[in-house]
């Protein structure tokens, strides 16, 4: 509107209104209610007062009428009073929404005119910063409208992007891989740890004739009742590690891979002619 009705610069002459009253009590006090919330670190809050301010401006814009003011031209000084006061509260919301959107305030601060003297913390407590001829700029659309089919699109790609492979792992030496014990072992029996919704409790024979306890994180894919009997692998020279106050010795290996966003897993499982304790190399 600034483009619109003065070519991009307002004219010093001003015309005040009591109607300005509100608006400009709001600006001069909104960085003192930001202040306090932020140092609360009730973030969403600040956030908040913030829009009030925005609000207000809106809701000034169809009290004043700029359209209207803009066809007389006895009127051009109270035109650019409006304008002026919607300037200020821009600068002044600017300055306090730039923590959260640093990049669109500095375009923004640009464009109305606000140069560095006029971004200043402490210029957020006072109305009137901005020079009284302020010459504004119309740059680049800040927040430019989304083209809704365009961007279900986009989605509807992205959710159905074939999975892609973890990077691979830097190199070991042979010696570094030998060093992990991982042997075939059957599954004696599972069942789920209490007060757990991951945990799984598993007895395996890993061949040394001493049934081997270990716990997985693996029930939100599979049940107990489904593994019992199953030869599956596991890295045995791991340290004993407490689990929900029981103990596990060793690691079951599993491949892990996502999938639209969400994590899949699938147990490593080796035929069942493969004897337990047969060790990996």
């Amino acid at each position: 509107m600034v483009e619109k009705y003065f070519g991009g610069s307002l004219p010093v002459d001003r015309e005040a209104d009591p109607m300005d009253d509100e608006l400009v009590e709001m600006i001069r006090t909104a960085r003192a209610k930001y202040e306090k919330q932020m140092d609360a670190f009730q973030l969403h809050l600040a956030l908040e007062d913030i829009f009030k301010l925005i609000q207000r401006a809106n809701k000034y814009i169809d009290e004043t009428a700029p359209w209207v003011l803009a066809k007389d031209e006895s009127r051009k000084a109270r035109l650019a009073s409006v304008m002026y006061n919607l300037l200020e509260a821009l600068r002044v919301s600017l300055i306090l929404l730039t923590p959260f959107m640093p990049d669109s305030c500095e375009k923004a601060f640009r464009q109305i005119g606000a140069f560095d003297s006029c971004q200043s913390w402490e210029s957020a407590g006072e109305y009137g910063v901005l020079p009284a001829d302020v010459k504004v700029c119309k740059g680049e659309t800040l927040f430019p409208r989304l083209d809704m089919a365009k961007e279900l699109e986009a989605l509807e790609k992205l959710n159905h992007k074939a999975p892609t492979a973890p990077p691979v792992l830097p190199n070991v030496t042979i010696d570094e891989f030998a060093k992990c014990d991982m042997r075939v072992c059957k599954i004696l029996s599972c069942e789920a740890v209490k007060k757990s919704e991951k945990l799984l409790k598993f007895m395996l024979d890993d061949g040394s004739g001493t049934p081997r306890q270990i716990l997985s994180g693996i029930h939100k894919y599979y049940e107990p009742e489904d593994l019992v009997g199953k030869t599956v692998v596991a890295i045995l020279n791991l340290p004993p590690r407490k689990m929900m106050g029981q103990e596990s010795n060793g690691m079951l290996l599993s491949a892990v891979r996502e999938v639209e966003g969400k994590e899949e897993l699938h147990l490593v499982m080796l035929d069942d002619s493969v004897p337990a304790g047969s060790q990996l190399c």
